[in-house]
């Protein structure tokens, strides 16, 4: 199996969910009037990050350690996890109270995408491996 095209996969889907999702706000901020560009951003940034991290990881450790997998999969969630607590506590104390509701729906929409992909995608290639 390669490894590399798989990872590869991951990476473009990832890229395209994010722009989907960044459309989407971009849809909302219209029609609402909300102001969603730094929200989307640091979004963007937090799920493009964790995601090409995580697919260079899965693929230096399916090469050489497959055995290490579900562990990599327990992990990668617990990592993402306390990286968007961290996100969302300094946007806590940085924003206004204002806009610290909106940045948490447009983060928890991105990170819960990023997830269910996540999930879904390694799910599938676990049970072709």
């Amino acid at each position: 199996m390669d490894y590399k095209k798989i990872a590869k996969a991951f990476v473009i889907q990832s890229i395209v969910l994010v722009i989907i999702l960044c459309l989407c706000c971009s849809i909302a901020s219209m029609v609402w009037g909300y102001d969603l560009l730094t929200d989307k951003m640091v979004s963007t940034l937090f799920v493009l990050i964790v995601d090409i991290s995580s697919a260079l990881i899965w693929r230096r450790l399916a090469e050489h350690q497959p055995d290490m997998l579900p562990t990599f999969f327990t992990a990668v969630s617990g990592f993402r996890f306390l990286l968007a607590l961290i996100v969302l506590g300094v946007w806590y104390f940085v924003a206004d109270r204002a806009s610290m509701l909106t940045f948490f729906v447009v983060f928890l929409v991105f990170y819960m995408a990023s997830l269910i992909h996540h999930s879904i995608f390694f799910s599938r290639v676990s049970n072709r491996l």
